[in-house]
């Protein structure tokens, strides 16, 4: 059976079980009533100090400042990780420009089936001067491309051997 309440005693009937759980807490003791603080020194008798009186009356060495620098940095000094990121850079431009002329070499080539020697020297004609990507992740990673781009397009496939002596 539903029973109509009206807004009222819905509201008294909210403050009858909010208070009977309010009262619950308080004899649970998880809710704890305010206490009246202490009322505070009017002077105290010693203020509390920011620095600990034990570190300033110990027979400590004095502190020492680093010396003092002779001249400040010029902000316009290029520093090393700078250096490095320009390194990095232009390397990364001359790794795709070796892509793009390896790209371009083969796809222009005429014969058709491909020569395996006519590719392979076009190709070590372009990578023969960039001894500077030995020992980088570049060098890895056009030999990877010369593979997969002779296997795609050329039918070609070259050894790790025959890749690395595109280079010397």
């Amino acid at each position: 059976m539903l029973l109509i309440i009206q807004w009222n005693a819905t509201i008294i009937i909210i403050a009858i079980a909010l208070s009977a759980y309010y009262w619950w807490l308080l004899k649970s003791r998880v809710l704890q009533t305010a206490k009246a603080a202490p009322a505070p020194d009017p002077e105290p008798a010693v203020a509390e100090d920011l620095i600990p009186r034990q570190v300033l009356q110990a027979k400590q060495p004095p502190m020492f400042l680093p010396p003092a620098i002779e001249r400040f940095p010029d902000p316009e000094e290029e520093t090393f990780l700078e250096l490095l990121e320009q390194k990095e850079g232009i390397l990364l431009r001359e790794a795709e420009l070796v892509v793009h002329q390896i790209q371009k070499t083969i796809d222009n080539i005429a014969s058709n089936p491909p020569n395996p020697e006519e590719v392979t020297s076009k190709i070590r004609a372009i990578v023969e001067p960039y001894h500077i990507f030995h020992d980088t992740e570049y060098y890895h990673s056009i030999n990877t491309y010369i593979a997969l781009a002779l296997e795609r397009d050329c039918q070609i496939t070259l050894t790790p051997q025959e890749l690395q002596a595109l280079w010397n």
